[in-house]
């Protein structure tokens, strides 16, 4: 590895819990234990063992099956024949259905948990880990997830569909397909693989394949849980929270422990943590005095009982549910999530009590920071920290003025003459008749702004003989921070493949990743 880090604390932009949760022993009482190394994975490994069924198991790999086994690549088929086997776990992240599987914080995600149960084989040889994308198929919030940035452009999935993004057919998708096809066209590179793939019945189906074919190599299995037979496993889960309000209090009871600590908590809890799928839409599930209510609908127990044996696909667990679902059909040891993702977790300890259900260790994705050739070329010539760039980009400019023209740009022995001169004339000015006190004052400010103009020109004529130098700034700043975000939560990782030849990159970045990595990773993508 050539990688360097900068820590998280030193760029002032990741959230004060982000930076704190890089020690987890700082937040051991809402964990399992505390993910420190390897070890913690084989222990994990054990006790899920004594509670994830052989049924549940077989359910799982013969739905996996019918998802991806008609393009599943040589490394995939053998990570689901190697996971009928007991002692094989999977090591998860997931993510919403982002257009054309961006940003890039996405396969970071993905390639942290490739690494860590990369690591986690080499280190024993009781059990095995197989890396999981699972999909947040389920999630409504379109807005969210239809852009992406792409060379200099936004591109967007136009859709007045509404309900589960998972569940969206793909009529409208054409527009935005065409533009992210244009920008390969004529280039003979794997990104036709993925150009290539076929419409689908809904966008669930798409991205599955699209994220299962980019992750090809290195055997990922991503999973699209919006499933009957998947549900079904969920089905006690689905009841008992039906009949009462134990996760709402659970989680209210952490949220005060997590408050006593100095932090917010990231998500809040409802008297029904579910949904229902109806027609396109996602319909909260409401108690009421005599019953359940479903769109102003009223649902007896017994009647919400029937429904939910007879339907468990139509049932849909929100952010306080959903990751009980997951380790409910998973086999899973870990979920590697962002900081977001972390914020919630730590709410859920006692939810997963409540349900039953063991509680997986949790990890913080890797973060990093991309150099590419065209951003060293430009910082390599100014000789600047790579840490140094995450300040404002006018701040940059003027930094960078300082150092090169500080003595042009010193006006401060000016301003002290003009201070001693305003003094001097206000004084002169009551000495001779008070009211002329106020005519003083209105040409100092006359003078005042003449003088600002003077430095404004200076500036300006000082940016010019160095104009150069401040476009190469704004475009290293644009690089690092764009919009004023994080690199990894603005660009489109094809923006670091520009050919489609994404392997490549995959491959360079999975080689540096460190999964116990806590602060941002620089990767110099011209090395190695």
């Amino acid at each position: 590895m050539s990688h360097s880090t900068i820590a998280r604390d030193k760029i002032n932009r990741f959230s004060s819990f982000s930076q704190a949760f890089g020690n987890q022993s700082t937040f051991e009482q809402f964990l399992t234990a505390p993910l420190i190394s390897i070890l913690d994975l084989h222990t994990q490994a054990k006790k899920k063992k004594e509670v994830y069924s052989s049924a549940t198991r077989e359910n799982l790999v013969s739905t996996w099956n019918q998802q991806i086994g008609s393009y599943a690549s040589k490394s995939q088929l053998e990570n689901l024949k190697i996971l009928e086997n007991e002692n094989t776990f999977t090591i998860t992240t997931g993510h919403q259905l982002t257009l054309f599987a961006g940003p890039l914080y996405l396969i970071y995600k993905v390639l942290h948990v490739i690494r860590l149960s990369e690591e986690f084989n080499k280190s024993q040889t009781d059990f095995k880990a197989v890396p999981v994308f699972w999909m947040a198929s389920e999630d409504h919030d379109f807005d969210e997830v239809k852009s992406a940035h792409l060379f200099n452009q936004k591109l967007t999935w136009e859709s007045a569909q509404a309900g589960p993004v998972g569940r969206f057919n793909m009529a409208d998708f054409g527009d935005v397909y065409a533009q992210f096809k244009a920008f390969f066209d004529g280039k003979e590179t794997e990104i036709n693989e993925l150009i290539a793939i076929s419409e689908k019945t809904d966008y669930a189906s798409y991205l599955q394949e699209f994220i299962s074919r980019l992750f090809a190599d290195f055997g990922v299995l991503v999973l699209q849980p919006d499933a009957k037979d998947l549900k079904r496993e969920f089905v006690p889960v689905i009841l008992r929270e039906i009949s009462s309000n134990l996760a709402n209090h659970a989680v209210l009871n952490t949220n005060k422990l997590i408050e006593s600590l100095g932090y917010k908590p990231q998500a809040q809890a409802r008297d029904c943590n579910l949904f229902y799928l109806k027609s396109g839409e996602r319909l909260r599930i409401e108690p009421v005095e005599t019953g359940l209510a479903i769109d102003g609908k009223v649902y007896s127990q017994e009647e919400m009982i029937e429904l939910v044996n007879r339907e468990p696909e139509n049932f849909s667990p929100n952010v306080i549910l959903r990751p009980v679902y997951q380790e409910t059909i998973l086999p899973n040891l870990v979920y590697v999530g962002g900081g977001g993702e972390m914020a919630y977790w730590i709410q859920l300890k006692g939810v997963f009590h409540v349900h039953h259900t063991l509680f997986p260790l949790i990890q913080q994705r890797v973060s990093i920071q991309l150099l590419d050739g065209a951003l060293k070329k430009r910082m390599d010539k100014l000789a600047w920290s790579v840490e140094r760039y995450f300040e404002p980009k006018e701040a940059l400019k003027k930094l960078f003025l300082k150092e090169n023209e500080g003595d042009d740009l010193d006006l401060s022995a000016l301003y002290t003459t003009f201070t001693a001169l305003r003094n001097s004339m206000i004084e002169k000015a009551k000495s001779i008749e008070a009211t002329l006190e106020s005519y003083a004052e209105a040409e100092v400010v006359r003078m005042k702004k003449q003088l600002e103009a003077f430095e404004q020109r200076l500036v300006k004529q000082l940016k010019q003989r160095h104009e150069q130098t401040l476009q190469s700034i704004e475009f290293i700043s644009d690089r690092i921070i764009p919009e004023n975000s994080l690199q990894e939560r603005h660009f489109h990782w094809l923006q670091f493949a520009p050919s489609g030849a994404y392997k490549e990159l995959l491959n360079h970045i999975h080689a540096e990743i460190d999964p116990f990595e806590a602060e941002l990773i620089v990767i110099d993508l011209t090395k190695g």
